[in-house]
């Protein structure tokens, strides 16, 4: 994917401790799930990304790496023109292969972008447009669903409908009553219905520094002022949220309790009954939102269970089980049900009911399960993918994650380094998307593990990135 560009490099860097004698380089054992060629550019990637190749290095002979990996002189030569034709090596003739003294920054012609600015947990092994069709057909087939989808009674969510969101919601000591739920037009609907129901005038929305955009798009639509509380490798810290509330400054304090976007990070149980407790204190209400709780089957409970007074919890089927399924699940507190409803019917009137049947069913059945299953395992060996091309970076994502968090080393920026990103063909998105002013650090790129891009190509692109952030940025911070 990486294409050479004129840019110039120190050649002294070629002598570079632990450099490779000319033609001595080895690679590590190859991948065996995919074509020897491409697991041989990828090897070559790799050993430049951590160092173990550098500019200048001349790899051996056709000849020489096929008597070493027991393959025909032909895949050898298969795998250098590869790692050439994404920018890793150059050849001359009557010389030898060599690792370049730059990387490119331009796709090569044709190529498609790959999308990791996303995020839609990977699918594995399952296929939701079989299963969609299979339950419409069921529901077409159904005069009694027919008439729920068609006939909403006084335009409330159906009963059956509540009852499967409040068992699909049921985890450790959250059990909700399926009188509490409120069926909305996806996750940001619901966000956006609590804060305009909960946010009292005059008062602002506290959050951790980085975090979900569509909470700040809802805070800018309502014209909500937010505030950044300090948060550690556990999340959100309590005695910062003590400060924040203190004064009756906050009314409203917004928890990303499980996989937080942008980080992937799950917070502990003892943070998140310390946050319970300094909320109660405050007597600030709590949005808990939680779109991807499900992949994670041994978390914590949620801050719902431990404050169920005081909390908003807020769910969707959209991230876990499909894009398309626009159903969002807000859990609502008795003492404020009734604002919440209203928020909800004001900007929405209620869930389409088509939808509200398709997940009722996928619940009722088990396909809601099996997909989620099927989501988190996919999304297990990503990470783990991912984790093993950027070791050499502080990466906080919990195992179940779809998306992760990459400090960014010097001298780059967020900015150099998504441009230079799109450059090669990959999508990743800024850390600025994430911050709730620019005041605040966001020294780094959320990378996602999405399902529309493949186990090799989301490889290759993970690889193209290591390879640009050790080559740095381009002289005078362009990229």
């Amino acid at each position: 994917m990486i294409v050479a560009m004129a840019r110039s490099r120190k050649e002294s860097s070629t002598e570079q401790a632990g450099a490779p004698a000319a033609g001595a380089w080895r690679p590590r054992p190859l991948s065996g799930d995919r074509p020897t060629y491409q697991a041989l550019a990828d090897a070559i990637a790799a050993d430049i990304a951590h160092g173990r190749l550098g500019p200048g290095d001349r790899l051996p002979t056709h000849r020489a790496l096929a008597r070493t990996l027991g393959v025909t002189v032909g895949t050898v030569a298969r795998g250098y023109a590869e790692a050439e034709r994404r920018g890793l090596v150059g050849g001359e003739v009557g010389r030898g292969t060599f690792i370049r003294s730059g990387f490119g920054v331009s796709p090569t012609a044709g190529d498609e972008l790959v999308d990791l600015a996303s995020l839609h947990p990977p699918a594995g092994k399952i296929d939701t447009i079989a299963l969609l069709s299979e339950t419409l057909n069921a529901v077409a087939a159904d005069p009694s669903a027919l008439r729920t989808v068609i006939d909403t009674e006084r335009g409330n969510d159906a009963p059956a409908h509540r009852q499967a969101a409040a068992d699909w919601l049921a985890h450790g000591a959250f059990r909700p009553d399926a009188d509490q739920l409120t069926l909305t037009a996806g996750g940001q609907h619901a966000l956006v219905a609590a804060l305009s129901a909960l946010v009292a005038p005059g008062t602002a929305v506290a959050t951790t520094a980085l975090t979900n955009p569509g909470l700040l798009a809802a805070a800018r639509q309502l014209r909500l002022p937010v505030v950044a509380v300090a948060a550690d490798g556990a999340g959100m810290t309590p005695d910062a949220l003590a400060d924040a509330c203190a004064g009756g400054a906050v009314s409203v304090v917004h928890l990303q309790s499980t996989l937080d976007n942008p980080t992937g990070r799950v917070v502990p149980a003892a943070r998140r009954a310390a946050l319970a407790e300094v909320c109660a204190r405050a007597g600030v209400w709590v949005i808990e939102d939680d779109p991807l709780g499900a992949l994670v089957a041994d978390r914590p409970d949620p801050v719902a269970a431990l404050l169920p007074e005081r909390t908003c919890h807020v769910a969707s089927a959209a991230k876990v089980l499909s894009l398309g399924l626009r159903v969002g699940l807000l859990t609502t507190p008795p003492a404020a049900r009734a604002r919440l409803v209203a928020a909800v019917r004001a900007t929405a009137w209620l869930a389409a009911p088509l939808l509200g049947e398709v997940f009722a069913r996928w619940v009722d059945e088990g396909t809601a399960a099996r997909i989620v299953a099927a989501r988190a395992a996919a999304a297990i060996e990503r990470r783990a993918l991912a984790a093993d091309l950027l070791s050499t970076y502080e990466i906080v994502a919990a195992p179940q994650a779809p998306h992760l968090w990459l400090p960014l080393p010097e001298p780059w920026t967020a900015g150099q380094v998504v441009a230079a990103a799109r450059q090669v063909g990959v999508l990743i998105s800024p850390g600025d998307d994430y911050a709730v002013s620019r005041a605040t650090s966001a020294h780094g790129v959320r990378i996602g593990l999405n399902a529309e891009v493949d186990d090799d190509r989301l490889r290759r692109a993970l690889l193209d990135l290591v390879a640009l952030l050790v080559a740095g940025p381009l002289p005078g911070g362009l990229s």
